[in-house]
């Protein structure tokens, strides 16, 4: 197996350039550099960590396939995930919609407290809130769509309305809003800072240069680590 290095696209994203700074501190080497106006290859990486643009995944997966390189998908706006899977028959792919574990916590709760509400009454009126700020270009955000998607599959359909919001400081919040007939639950994560987003590209990234071909999503490499359990 060759040596672990990465590629970063998006580098001097505020994600890409956060990245890339932890990979130094770690001494990971970072062979493939890309942004909107250069792509600058020292050596083919074992993994890319895709931190840019959706418009520039054909170009990012031409790459991979060409390199043999793992992907960690944490694109923002993507809407199409055929090239993903189509890439994925070949090389390792984690798609991360959100890449911190506090994220991957909100979600499991989101899937628990669906269960329970409807096991315990009427399905309440599920509502996702989401803000951003004024930088964040996509609406409603991914990790929002994400939260909307695990209470739709574990209460059994009913998709939750999504409420988008660009203001204030870094970084984000995302919410569930349970509304009952007398009482309402809320489920929410804060990030304050990009830190919490590092942590899980790298770990994502060490993963996908260990493994064999297939997509994972983030959220199902955590409970498979955190959790020993097959998703």
């Amino acid at each position: 197996m060759r040596e672990q290095a990465l590629g970063i696209v998006g580098v001097t994203g505020r994600l890409g350039s956060r990245i890339a700074a932890a990979a130094e501190a770690r001494g990971l080497p970072v062979t493939f550099t890309a942004n909107r106006t250069s792509w600058q290859v020292d050596s083919p990486p074992s993994v890319v960590i895709d931190a840019g643009a959706a418009a520039g995944l054909d170009r990012v997966v031409e790459f991979c396939r060409d390199t043999n390189a793992g992907l960690v998908s944490c694109v923002s706006g993507l809407r199409d995930e055929a090239p993903l899977r189509e890439l994925a028959e070949v090389v390792p792919v984690v798609r991360a919609a959100n890449l911190s574990v506090g994220h991957w916590i909100q979600a499991q709760l989101v899937a628990g407290a669906a269960r329970l509400a409807t096991a315990a009454t009427r399905t309440p009126h599920a509502a996702v809130f989401e803000r951003h700020t004024t930088a964040k270009a996509d609406r409603p955000s991914a990790s929002a769509l994400a939260l909307a998607g695990v209470w739709s599959s574990a209460a059994g359909g009913g998709e939750p309305e999504i409420s988008s919001y660009r203001a204030g400081l870094p970084v984000s919040e995302h919410q569930l809003e349970l509304t009952f007939a007398h009482e309402t639950l809320t489920i929410r994560h804060d990030v304050r800072d990009l830190g919490a987003a590092v942590g899980g590209a790298l770990a994502a990234a060490d993963w996908a240069h260990h493994a064999e071909p297939g997509l994972i999503t983030i959220g199902d490499l955590f409970t498979t680590h955190f959790l020993g359990e097959r998703p």
